[in-house]
């Protein structure tokens, strides 16, 4: 198969015209006619991916975030993003990403953690053009805030979270949007769909608050463990539909390391 083949598979599930308007989605770098015998899926095209990638000989990697986000002044080995473009060309290496398009579309990162905690009577969170972004639904059955903190741990593989609201708290209907979505309009919109919780990831010490105001129990799961148990069913995903052989990276990408007292006297 071609990188175009690729392509086409990923937009049938994403279509680019699902992407936020500020967004940078697509085929980033490459060759849109170059032969593809196997694919890396990540969430992000670091250092360690690119590597992995030309270990394994992958001559196209799908990412979700873009590498190449903003405009880029110049392409030179004197940024970290100018290296990696450049590592990519070396190595005949092809990268498309699909971003926003990926969180909105049905089976992408917020379908997946929709399903993984057993939502039903699932509706949009906010418009976004046609579509929409993020998830709320009801749980299995009503549990606490703390059992469903558990639960998240338990399906996304966070080692930790950070909560606001009574641990005790009975939790029956859940709005959740992966990644960065603690926009406070968000927030007001899970709460007006009658949430009793939040989840979503980089939440920031004032919109903490914000939802603690209006009574909304606010998980913030991270923005790299809400998104990343969405690639391997994106693999799955398109290597059911091409000839070429499909892997997820065995990179870990998450920056943050969780500390505590007693792990940093170790």
């Amino acid at each position: 198969m071609l990188v175009k083949d690729a392509i086409a598979l990923m937009e049938e599930l994403a279509p680019k015209s699902l992407a936020e308007k500020w967004d940078n989605v697509g085929l980033l770098v490459g060759d849109r006619n170059a032969e593809v015998t196997k694919i890396l899926f990540a969430l992000d095209a670091v250092d360690e991916v690119i590597d992995e990638a030309a270990d394994i000989g992958a001559q196209l990697i799908i990412t979700h975030h873009p590498l190449i986000f903003k405009g880029a002044g110049s392409v030179s080995t004197d940024t970290a993003l100018g290296r990696r473009i450049i590592k990519l060309i070396k190595n005949n290496i092809s990268l498309y990403s699909a971003h926003t398009n990926f969180d909105i579309a049905e089976g992408g990162t917020n379908s997946v953690l929709a399903q993984l905690l057993g939502l039903t009577d699932t509706e949009g969170l906010v418009p976004s053009g046609d579509a929409f972004l993020g998830k709320v639904g009801s749980l299995p059955h009503p549990m606490t805030l703390r059992t469903l903190a558990e639960l998240i741990m338990q399906k996304t593989g966070a080692p930790a979270l950070n909560i606001t609201g009574d641990a005790d708290k009975t939790v029956n209907r859940v709005g959740l949007c992966t990644g960065s979505g603690a926009d406070r309009d968000f927030m007001l919109a899970a709460k007006q769909k009658g949430c009793d919780a939040y989840i979503t990831g980089d939440v920031k010490y004032h919109e903490a608050q914000f939802a603690a105001d209006i009574d909304l129990a606010l998980i913030d799961a991270t923005h790299y463990y809400t998104e990343s148990i969405a690639i391997p069913y994106l693999c799955k995903y398109i290597s059911e539909k091409c000839t070429a052989d499909c892997a997820v990276t065995k990179v870990k990408g998450e920056s943050f390391k969780t500390v505590t007292q007693e792990t940093l006297k170790l």
